[in-house]
């Protein structure tokens, strides 16, 4: 009977690893890492991005900071791309959400609308070095 009961617990602890996200090994993230750089060069060549995009600080201790506004700067370019060229960027997006921590909090980091309004190119060189600074941290 208590055989029972603890894998009856640890089945539970299983099923809820998986159902609520269980921490990225090294091996998953590199390859969202990887998959998101990849997705990120279809992207190069979109001539039609109109408007300005928000450049965050490249800071080691501002990496969750960084990420988040790159983050929220894909959601602005979705919306700027027809719907049948937004898959790359849901896909960085999907790829790239279980690297943010909600509990991270750094005030000398700044806020995403303080930092400096960049075209396209020069939005998507910054992300693409940023992704690939965060690929060699894990490797």
């Amino acid at each position: 009977m208590c055989k029972a009961l603890i894998f009856g617990c640890v089945a539970a602890v299983i099923l809820m690893s998986a159902a609520y996200g269980a921490p990225l090994n090294w091996t998953q993230k590199a390859a969202r890492l990887e998959a998101s750089i990849a997705d990120l060069g279809l992207l190069k060549d979109f001539d039609n991005v109109s408007g300005d995009f928000l450049l965050p600080e490249d800071s080691f201790e501002c990496n969750h900071t960084t990420l988040a506004c790159f983050l929220k700067e894909l959601e602005v370019l979705k919306q700027d791309l027809e719907e049948d060229k937004q898959q790359p960027v849901i896909n960085i997006q999907k790829n790239l959400e279980d690297f943010m921590d909600p509990n991270f909090s750094n005030p000398t980091c700044k806020k995403c609308e303080a930092n400096e309004k960049k075209k396209f190119p020069e939005f998507h060189q910054e992300m693409t070095r940023f992704l690939q600074s965060m690929q060699k941290e894990i490797v």
